[in-house]
């Protein structure tokens, strides 16, 4: 059986106080009971060898049961004591309503059903690889799996290293199994000597970004 301790009286009347055995209670642990009658630290409680919780009283303290005085005591349920002027009740704590933090996720989550979202997030049918044949990485390759993906300078995902190069230099997609190169950077790149907006890519293509040539293969 679950214990915790109720404040009967008070400025903190109905507050429930739960068991641990690594605090001290008293005026200011864990609460202030605002009582002059009750010590800083008043009380520790603690379970026995039967798992039984007990109440324990510090630098010679009392606690108040009835009409008697005792520095120890055991837990039961219902039982009311006192200390100082503070009325307080042993009473069960409830049930936890999950086993387990998991069990309790589970049901959150069924409760709150994610909405929906568009992504553009594919796997490619066919990956590409990006190999550098001439430039600063020139032995370098990305191998593209899944997309849409994104080729800059500097960038986070597919980076080039020249400082020369745009910051956002094109983009790979797919439409049903064929992937797709998209020009981000206006004139300043092309593919097999031409410029492009969009270009279906065939194993073989070049595209070439200022001093870097990057051969593109289908995989």
């Amino acid at each position: 059986m679950r214990f915790e301790i109720e404040v009967l009286d008070g400025p903190h009347k109905g507050k429930k106080i739960s068991l641990n055995s690594s605090l001290v209670y008293g005026r200011k642990t864990p609460i202030d009971f605002n009582d002059s009658d009750i010590a800083d630290a008043h009380f520790r409680v603690y379970p026995d060898h039967k798992n039984v919780w007990n109440i324990e009283c510090l630098g010679g303290n009392k606690i108040r049961i009835g009409s008697a005085e005792a520095n120890r005591f055991a837990l039961l349920k219902g039982l009311v004591f006192h200390l100082g002027q503070t009325a307080l009740k042993v009473v069960e704590r409830p049930a936890l309503a999950y086993e387990t933090w998991e069990d309790g996720l589970k049901d959150w989550l069924s409760s709150h059903p994610a909405n929906p979202t568009q992504s553009e997030f594919f796997f490619f049918l066919k990956p590409v690889r990006l190999t550098f044949v001439q430039g600063a990485q020139l032995g370098d390759f990305y191998t593209l799996s899944y997309g849409p993906r994104y080729l800059g300078h500097n960038h986070i995902d597919l980076n080039i290293k020249d400082p020369h190069a745009p910051a956002l230099v094109a983009k790979f997609f797919q439409v049903g199994d064929q992937a797709y190169i998209e020009n981000l950077s206006s004139d300043r790149i092309k593919i097999n000597g031409k410029p492009f907006v969009q270009h279906p890519i065939v194993d073989g293509d070049i595209l070439m970004v200022g001093a870097d040539i990057v051969e593109l293969s289908i995989l």
